[in-house]
């Protein structure tokens, strides 16, 4: 489901950023796990 940024700037704003953070926090959880193992 793709907003027209042209429709909704706010809404496609949005969802940039959320998938932005999403990724983020995938690259955190896999940090945190190569951590976890270094440490086992």
């Amino acid at each position: 489901m793709a907003l027209d940024p042209r429709i909704d700037p706010a809404a496609a704003e949005a969802m940039r950023r959320a998938q932005e953070a999403a990724r983020a926090a995938e690259e955190a959880r896999q940090r945190a796990e190569a951590i976890k193992q270094g440490q086992s």
